[in-house]
């Protein structure tokens, strides 16, 4: 995984590296995020075109219910 951060107008990147010091490219098509929002939101299944990945969390902040995405089927399921 790699996060950009912006900090002022400018931009970082950050790349990572795995235990053999290979270079880990992101995959460009999928993202994992953490979003939160109200239970009346729609819970989204891509952000600017890019899939949502497995393990992405969705919290309802007025509910406190915690939701995590599942690729494959394509849906939220909730976490009981």
């Amino acid at each position: 995984m790699y996060n950009i951060i912006k900090k002022k107008g400018m931009e970082i990147m950050i790349s990572l590296y795995d235990v053999r010091n290979n270079k880990i490219e992101p995959d460009e098509t999928k993202i994992t995020v953490e979003l939160r929002g109200l239970s009346t939101d729609t819970k989204p299944t891509e952000i600017n075109n890019k899939a949502i990945d497995n393990g992405s969390t969705f919290i309802e902040i007025d509910t406190g219910k915690i939701y995590f995405y599942d690729l494959e089927n394509q849906e939220w399921k909730e976490v009981e």
